[in-house]
């Protein structure tokens, strides 16, 4: 008597089937990376575009007023109006805005007469209100700074060690927690591309979370400017624009 076997045969994958799942797979990650590509592309432009409509802003506050945001005498934030608040940081009116003290009232005089829109910033009273929660900020949700840099108001960007401390245009701070190679694509895009040189140049580490320039930059020193943004990306950096 014959005896059959119970056991099943199990036919494996076709060659077919598998290039349909690894296809399958192959545009799962496709999507997911060119999604992921999309969001730097949009947090790079919205840096960008950010720099800009306050440049813009800062352009038609003087053309308008023929005075500075952020460094007003009570007279002249009462000719304003709008609820602009004067400086209280000595010197006022010397033409500088402080880094700090200063920045607040910047942007607050900015906000009240509509040249940029920032909610937070119409909390602020005076110089003496902090940059944290009265400023705007940045995509990555960190502040930004406005300021003159000089000898007497260091706001410790790369503007300051390369070539030479002493230029008192306008600067403008991105703010931190920004991947450093969001900050090569800016630079990229918007000026040369490095970050010891340009418009727009790297800001060292001196504020709590922002990381230092060794992780920042591959090397950048005086004595290599020409040196780039990290890659492989690295964390929290930040850039400072020279408007």
């Amino acid at each position: 008597m014959k005896h059959r076997s119970n056991a099943r045969h199990q036919r494996g994958f076709t060659l077919v089937e598998i290039a349909i799942v690894l296809m399958i797979v192959g545009l799962l990650i496709g999507g997911i990376l060119r999604g992921q590509e999309l969001i730097t592309s949009a947090r790079v432009r919205n840096i960008i575009d950010q720099k800009s409509a306050i440049q813009t802003a800062y352009i038609g506050f003087l053309d308008r007023y023929r005075m500075l945001p952020g460094d007003l005498t009570p007279a002249q934030a009462a000719i304003v109006g709008n609820g602009v608040r004067a400086s209280n940081w000595a010197p006022v009116g010397d033409g500088l805005i402080n880094w700090f003290n200063e920045s607040v009232l910047f942007f607050q005089n900015l906000t009240a007469s509509g040249f940029i829109s920032c909610g937070a910033c119409m909390t602020v009273t005076s110089s003496a209100a902090s940059v944290v929660g009265n400023s705007p900020v940045n995509v990555y949700g960190d502040i930004l700074i406005a300021g003159h840099v000089d000898s007497r108001n260091n706001g410790s960007s790369w503007f300051d060690v390369a070539p030479a401390p002493g230029i008192t245009q306008l600067r403008l701070y991105t703010g931190a927690q920004i991947p450093s190679q969001v900050l090569a694509e800016v630079d990229r895009k918007a000026d040369d591309g490095l970050p010891g040189t340009g418009q727009f140049r790297f800001n060292p580490g001196n504020n709590p979370g922002e990381a230092l320039i060794g992780t920042c930059t591959t090397g950048l020193s005086l004595a290599n400017p020409g040196a780039t943004w990290a890659n492989p990306s690295q964390a929290s950096c930040a850039a400072t624009w020279q408007l």
